[in-house]
């Protein structure tokens, strides 16, 4: 199967379209380490797809934390209110799935990855 490219991941991340066309040193990196984390003998027919959004999710954090915004592609917040004073905070969770699904690409990608992932169950006897 083939790798993905910069121009798969304009098509389904057109607002990154601009981050990816003044970064190639960041977005080739990026797509080096999708290729690495997502292969053909695990993924099979869903290689290139989770490589894709694998590498949206990169560039999304990215590109958020180099324009210095959390973004819209934050995940759960909570907020505390007390009279006049309010505090909000970003709800970090202690998995690498927490991690994916801070953007929804990382979330389509941990949906590809169950579906071509077998799960395993040891059974003894």
């Amino acid at each position: 199967m083939s790798d993905t490219t910069s121009a798969n991941i304009k098509l389904i991340a057109p607002e990154l379209t601009a981050f990816i066309d003044a970064n190639p040193s960041a977005v080739s990196l990026v797509l080096a380490d999708a290729v690495l984390m997502v292969s053909d003998t695990i993924y099979g027919k869903f290689e290139e797809r989770a490589q894709r959004y694998l590498a949206a999710h990169l560039l999304t954090l990215i590109s958020n934390a180099s324009s210095g915004s959390g973004g819209s592609a934050a995940g759960a917040v909570s907020r505390e209110r007390v009279g006049e004073v309010e505090i909000e905070y970003a709800v970090s969770g202690g998995s690498c799935g927490s991690v994916y699904s801070s953007t929804s690409y990382g979330r389509t990608f941990m949906d590809i990855k169950r579906g071509a992932v077998p799960s395993f169950t040891v059974m003894t006897p």
